[in-house]
């Protein structure tokens, strides 16, 4: 159990691009005002763009509203962020690497998110319960 004192910021949001963005601008606003680096701000910006965006264009066959979490924890030595949502089972972790030493134009499509954020984060685990999709990405000061 974390007993360590947290800053929580949580947002609940629809599979719309308007609404990620301002889900976005709210995190990054937080993450400021909260005293979080410039380097640390980034990489979660990041993180929640990439992953979030592969929902939206990935986790629904419908056109349905759909509700996604997100939430940051401004912890002691670390940012925790937690985004869950309801679409198609989809761990990003078992996503093959991609060859980033191949020249653009033999790269396959897709792949580079992930990457990025793997590079960035201390730490990214995945996890499914009660029908939903839980990244969790760890970020160290």
């Amino acid at each position: 159990m974390n007993t360590e004192p947290a800053n929580v910021f949580e947002t609940r949001f629809q599979n719309r691009l308007a609404d990620l963005i301002s889900a976005m601008e709210q995190t990054v606003q937080f993450l400021r005002q909260n005293g979080v680096s410039d380097k640390v701000t980034y990489a979660a910006n990041l993180a929640i763009e990439e992953l979030t965006t592969n929902i939206l264009k990935y986790g629904y066959d419908d056109s349905a509203v759909h509700e996604i979490l997100l939430r940051a924890e401004i912890l002691t030595d670390h940012l925790l962020l937690i985004i869950e949502d309801d679409g198609h089972e989809f761990n990003p972790l078992l996503a093959s690497e991609p060859d980033i030493h191949l020249p653009l134009e033999q790269r396959a499509v897709g792949g580079l998110g992930i990457h990025l954020v793997r590079k960035f984060a201390e730490e990214v685990r995945y996890e499914r319960r009660d029908c939903r999709n839980r990244l969790t990405v760890v970020i160290r000061y």
